[in-house]
């Protein structure tokens, strides 16, 4: 039975909560599957309980929609199925497409008491808009997250008429038979739904009569849930923020002590006005938190609070565990902010533009596989940026987005992510339908070499890194003349970009490649190289340096062996513009490949100055970052994995490894590393001088 997308009779200007609702009538012995969809988001809900909640956010060419098995929820006699649905007017919510109404798509199976009966969303249903919220887009900070909710009182229900629009037909693809698309291309989800944590309390910081803070006790992504009692009419507004605000001296605030006692609570927030006896409220989105405060200009009781964290489902998560208890902290600090990222995409950060950007996510996909074995996270975030591609080959630097934005180093990171999910995974059919995009990304950056062979300005974003002093995170002259830095990352990609060939059976491709990196290293180390001081210049024509230029040298090969060990000395020596946390991931690289894995512990004091501050997740940037979790910065969870206990894959899906573990700044270490296979486990001890290694796996692992 194909299912009828169904829609409310008329065209919001605003954003509103519609909801569909059917009844049905069940028996003693029931089962219900039901498969739905909807335009923007939705909950599913039978009797009042929450069965499922999407759809899955994807790309402009897929439209996920859910099967869930609901029978539980039934009652004998009569049963209600309602389907809340957000619709975001234009503009909110950026990482989801829409059409002009809110709609929605279901098609279910009741068999009770043995009788199997079918039904679908169709003019049966009814409509109803709830005119009691109104949002709050965007008000104190740029997000492009669902709205912030203003609950004006009891709810107010307003009779909507229904529609029925199209008969929808995934299984067919949702093409007709003359090739032309549905409005909406359905695609069955390919990951879990979020996984709903049971819920915690609240530590109660300051009770005051019209004020009261709480603490989470860390940062965290929860479905979060207040009652409140007040006289009616009282409006109290729910503060989310990332972390407490420490006075300057000078009237104003600024981050030191992320739970300073005292400290400013202060962000985005929702509204509710109290009705009468207790009031309750919990918004349809996630939110982003570590301490929330309740304020109103009249006195309120808080009844009750509490949050339930909301995460991607990882489950039989690895662990690590050495002799310095900084870096366990480390650990688990990473993987609280992994988690905090990564919901239904990667995002950058949970608090503010919650966007999938490809060099965030490259770097999150590859600290989530040292974490947990299920890789369909990754493989969603690939499909995801390959349908952002643009007809220039450049892939978007966010996806899903209704915009369009582009950094073209980042179409690099899309090119890493493949070879990082082949390595990992050993899905090469998979791999190899990526290897048409990947090819049209490096055609892509060859139409913008100039008359020097080097990859120069382009219409875009140069962003490279958050470096202080860097424009727009842009270095010195980016905007007018070619970065050497992107030209270095160009050459590793063409060489990542071989990789791939040659295991896809493309080995014509990956000599073309090979040539290519040799040719733009070259070209780089001729127009940019600066002989008289040993250091690669930011850009040809200035006397500009940075570390990223060194590291970059390095991972693309254009200096190998003593060279780059030379290079990388120099560097450290210099006095340049030095990496933030998005690039640091890439200085253990290249301080591994040269010889100078000893200056790691250097690079990690920047998170030992987030611990020494109470931080519970990684920031954006050092100094007074903007954003207090940001995925990208979770680089300790690859070093202590794949250095300390030394474990990586040396063919793809961990076939074959290496265990190679470095024990130079530790008496001990011990974990566990994922495969498609099972678990490696390594243990390793320091006495006397000796070094005893135990490694035990599972079958089908070899190693080398």
């Amino acid at each position: 039975m194909n299912g009828i997308w169904i829609r409310a009779d008329e065209r919001p200007v605003q954003s509103h909560f519609y909801y569909f609702k059917k009844k049905i009538t069940a028996g003693k012995v029931n089962a219900l599957s039901v498969d739905v969809c909807a335009d923007t988001r939705y909950q599913l809900y039978v009797n009042g309980s929450l069965c499922c909640e999407g759809p899955c956010q994807g790309s402009w060419y897929q439209r996920y929609y859910d099967t869930v098995e609901c029978g539980d929820r039934l009652i004998e006699g009569e049963n209600e199925i309602c389907v809340k649905v957000y619709y975001a007017h234009d503009g909110a919510f950026i990482s989801m497409f829409k059409k002009d109404r809110a709609a929605l798509w279901l098609r279910g199976r009741l068999v009770c008491d043995g009788e199997s009966r079918d039904f679908r969303s169709d003019e049966s249903w009814e409509c109803f808009r709830d005119d009691s919220v109104s949002f709050m887009q965007g008000r104190h900070v740029h997000t492009s997250i669902p709205e912030f909710e203003r609950v004006s009182g009891a709810l107010k229900l307003v009779s909507v008429p229904v529609t029925c629009w199209y008969e929808a037909r995934p299984q067919l693809g949702c093409y007709n038979e003359c090739g032309l698309n549905e409005p909406y291309i359905l695609e069955k989800r390919p990951i879990p739904q979020m996984q709903t944590y049971p819920g915690k309390e609240f530590t109660v910081d300051l009770k005051e009569p019209n004020v009261t803070e709480l603490d989470a006790g860390k940062y965290t992504t929860a479905k979060v849930r207040f009652s409140v009692r007040a006289k009616p009419g009282t409006v109290v507004r729910i503060v989310y923020a990332e972390c407490r605000l420490t006075p300057n001296g000078r009237g104003g605030w600024y981050k030191n002590m992320r739970d300073e006692p005292g400290g400013l609570i202060t962000g985005v927030y929702d509204e509710i006005t109290a009705t009468d006896g207790v009031t309750e409220f919990s918004p349809f989105w996630y939110r982003a938190f570590r301490f929330i405060r309740l304020e109103s200009d009249d006195e309120f009781e808080l009844c009750g609070a509490s949050f339930e964290e909301y995460f991607y489902p990882m489950h039989d998560i690895a662990r690590f565990e050495c002799s310095d208890e900084q870096l366990n902290r480390m650990w688990d600090v990473s993987l609280n902010t992994v988690r905090c990222c990564m919901h239904e995409i990667y995002v950058d950060c949970p608090y503010y533009e919650q966007q999938q950007y490809d060099m965030d996510s490259a770097n999150e996909a590859l600290f989530t596989y040292r974490y947990v074995s299920d890789t369909r996270m990754q493989k969603k975030c690939i499909t995801d940026m390959a349908h952002s591609q643009i007809p220039d080959g450049m892939i978007q630097a966010n996806y899903p987005s209704t915009m369009i934005q582009v950094i073209p180093d980042f179409s690099l990171f899309f090119i890493f992510m493949v070879r990082d999910y082949m390595t990992y995974t050993g899905d090469i059919p998979f791999v190899t339908e990526m290897t048409g995009f990947i090819d049209r990304v490096l055609e892509g950056f060859r139409r913008y070499e100039d008359e020097r062979g080097l990859f120069g300005v382009t219409p875009y974003w140069a962003f490279v890194d958050w470096v202080p002093g860097w424009p727009g995170g842009v270095p010195v002259g980016g905007h007018e003349e070619p970065l050497t830095v992107s030209n270095l990352m160009y050459a590793a990609a063409l060489k990542a970009a071989a990789e791939i060939c040659d295991v896809c059976g493309k080995h014509g491709a990956a000599a073309d490649y090979r040539a290519r990196a040799d040719r733009q290293n070259d070209l780089t180390v001729k127009y940019c190289y600066d002989a008289e001081k040993g250091l690669f210049r930011n850009t040809p024509g200035r006397n500009d340096y940075s570390e990223h230029t060194t590291l970059w040298a390095v991972l693309s090969g254009a200096f190998t062996g003593e060279d780059a060990y030379a290079l990388m000395q120099r560097t450290i020596d210099a006095d340049v513009d030095r990496c933030t946390f998005s690039m640091n991931h890439f200085m253990f690289r290249a301080l591994e490949i040269s010889g100078h894995y000893d200056h790691a512990d250097r690079v990690l004091d920047g998170w030992r100055k987030m611990l020494d501050m109470h931080c519970t997740t990684w920031c954006e940037n050092p100094g007074e970052p903007r954003s207090e979790c940001h995925g990208w910065s979770s680089a300790p969870a690859y070093e202590f994995s794949a250095v300390i206990l030394g474990v990586k894959p040396a063919s793809p899906g961990f076939d074959t490894v290496t265990v190679k573990p470095y024990t130079e700044t530790l008496d001990w270490a011990k974990g566990e590393v994922p495969t498609p296979h099972g678990k490696i486990y390594v243990e390793w001890h320091k006495e006397n001088g000796k070094l005893s290694l135990d490694v035990s796996l599972p079958d089908g692992v070899r190693l080398i």
